[in-house]
């Protein structure tokens, strides 16, 4: 531990009046802790008087210090005196364990103790990661709080604080690190019971004793390592975080998170060893055969609860190795949460739940994060239960509430890619198909495929584009001939974008902005927008009569057209009293 003194600091001398050891002038106070065996004051020393009192700290000894000046001479931050014949500096203190009188001396608050660099970076080093904690004096007040968490208005801004895993000492890092190692060559049996066995047996057998506090989080954060992904399931649950990002190396790259409502936070989390996050993906990639490695610097994956990882390492990340998380509801959106967060008007969504019923195929575009998979998700209650629903998907995000579903993955390793999955689909009797996001020739040609090959009643994608329109010449600079863009009846665009208030106060909403049947047009693929965001009213408003899907509603339901518009009447009331 180190004594730090901030600029709050008026020069009033309260502190060196308490100080046992009679220092005299502020600069003592302010010891920049150089490293031992490179210290100025430490080599200027010919009897050896000062030495390493703990780790990183130096201290004078006064029965072998001779009073010779010689540290005093050499030190060039003034942080050593002469005192009666002996040479000294506030780092006496670290004898009686850091117990320093001064700092509860000082009205201004101006002097915390603080962990040494010396010691943080061996913390670093045996772990790979660290969580630190914001100093109280650097904290404004705090935003929100949660059983693990606070979010904090610091001086850098909002910090999101894990409450779970206090900032831990070398000792208690060398601990973990060695029941970990203990407990996993061992390969005893993996259950909570028997870790914590492993920590008592550890702490005996080293003649170690720890309070009933430090027990209990000490064996939390092996627990997470074992069983969970370190300090990273703290974030991962969370249900209001989005998005969990690593964005390289070290304290100045901590990991982010996006909060539903106050958009990106810095946490008091940070990696500092790459092999340290590279086996974290690892495990989290386990379950479906992927790894991360030399030969594949780049992983997308899925966590067995859903959640959507894409991960990178040199040589593709230049700025060091990143990780990014995408998280979903543990409940998936339902087409009233569609309502009340005014992502879709009740008219628009009446008119879905008709279509959707029928054997309407639908691709569903927008930009990153603007929540296309939560709408496809949403929209797939208007499927009746009993419909049996076939997945592809690269990296597998599709969470519906159908009993009856089959879900088929990319394996890239296998060789086994969307279209060969495609053609498994058309001998599995599907009512449904979802190819999953389509971002390459591959697999939007793999979705068209199953719309030409007119497969069940319905197949749907997710796609990115910002319009109807750019949707259409995006599939068309993809290889997709304009007579096969008829296949698809609808396509719903969703965006995603800032909102800047009279305070200058960021807020981001997502909206459905284009609801469009695709026609065909003398041998060509025309828009018809039956529904269009309007900016200024914040809503979505009916365009167009639909025509193509219509005729498909009215066949099904056996609907004439006034009928058909009074049903759509109806269930626009329904939604509207729904949301109420």
């Amino acid at each position: 531990m180190e004594l730090v003194v901030s600029d709050a600091c008026n020069s009033c001398r309260k502190c060196l009046a308490v100080c046992g050891h009679k220092l005299d002038g502020i600069a003592l106070l302010k010891c920049r802790h150089c490293a031992p065996g490179k210290a100025e004051c430490m080599l200027a020393c010919r009897r050896n008087a000062i030495y390493e009192v703990s780790n990183g700290i130096l201290a004078v000894d006064p029965k072998v210090c001779n009073g010779c000046g010689a540290c005093v001479a050499a030190c060039t931050n003034g942080a050593i005196s002469a005192v009666n014949g002996k040479a000294v500096k506030c780092d006496l203190c670290a004898l009686q364990d850091f117990r320093m009188p001064c700092i509860s001396a000082c009205a201004k608050k101006a002097l915390k103790l603080c962990k040494s660099d010396s010691e943080i970076d061996e913390v670093e080093r045996i772990l790979g990661w660290r969580a630190y904690k914001i100093a109280e004096e650097d904290k404004k007040k705090s935003i929100a709080r949660g059983a693990n968490y606070e979010i904090v208005d610091a001086r850098e801004g909002l910090v999101y604080c894990i409450l779970g895993i206090p900032e831990l000492t070398i000792q208690e890092a060398k601990l973990l690190a060695s029941v970990l190692s203990e407990f996993q060559e061992k390969n005893e049996e993996a259950k909570p019971r028997a870790l914590e066995e492993s920590l008592r047996r550890h702490c005996k057998r080293n003649f170690l004793e720890l309070d009933a506090e430090q027990h209990n989080y000490l064996l939390k954060i092996l627990e997470l390592l074992v069983f969970g992904f370190g300090a990273i399931s703290e974030l991962l649950s969370n249900g209001n975080l989005e998005e969990i990002a690593v964005i390289g190396l070290g304290k100045n790259k901590p990991v982010y998170v996006y909060e539903r409502t106050l958009g990106w936070l810095r946490t008091n989390l940070y990696f500092c060893n790459e092999q340290t996050l590279k086996d974290l993906v690892n495990k989290m990639a386990r379950d479906i055969g992927r790894r991360l490695s030399m030969q594949t610097p780049r992983l997308n994956a899925a966590l067995p609860s859903g959640e959507r990882i894409c991960a990178t390492i040199s040589p593709v990340s230049v700025s060091g190795p990143s990780l990014t998380i995408r998280k979903f509801r543990e409940t998936p959106f339902t087409p009233n949460d569609l309502l009340n967060t005014r992502t879709i008007s009740a008219n628009a969504l009446a008119f879905l739940q008709f279509a959707l019923q029928t054997d309407c195929s639908m691709l569903i575009c927008g930009n990153t994060g603007s929540g296309k998979t939560t709408t496809l998700n949403a929209l797939f209650n208007f499927i009746p239960e009993s419909e049996r629903i076939i997945i592809t998907e690269e990296t597998p995000e599709i969470n519906l509430r159908h009993k009856h579903v089959v879900r088929l993955n990319v394996a890239d390793c296998l060789q086994i890619r969307m279209p060969e999955l495609i053609v498994d689909t058309l001998r599995m009797r599907p009512d449904r198909v979802i190819v999953g996001e389509i971002r390459n020739s591959e697999e939007v040609r793999s979705f068209i495929d199953t719309l030409l090959a007119g497969q069940g009643k319905g197949s749907y994608a997710t796609f990115h584009a910002q319009t109807a329109n750019e949707a259409l010449v995006r599939l068309k600079s993809l290889g997709i001939e304009e007579i096969d863009l008829a296949s698809i009846d609808l396509i719903l665009v969703q965006r995603r974008w800032n909102v800047i208030g009279r305070n200058s106060e960021h807020k981001e909403i997502r909206r459905i902005t284009e609801v469009a049947e695709v026609q065909q047009e003398n041998g060509s693929a025309g828009l018809n927008v039956l529904y269009a965001y309007d900016y200024k009213k914040d809503c979505l408003v009916a365009k167009n009569k639909s025509a193509r899907v219509l005729g498909k509603i009215m066949k099904c339901y056996k609907f004439s057209n006034a009928t058909f518009m009074k049903e759509l009447q109806k269930a626009e009331r329904r939604w509207k009293n729904d949301a109420g």
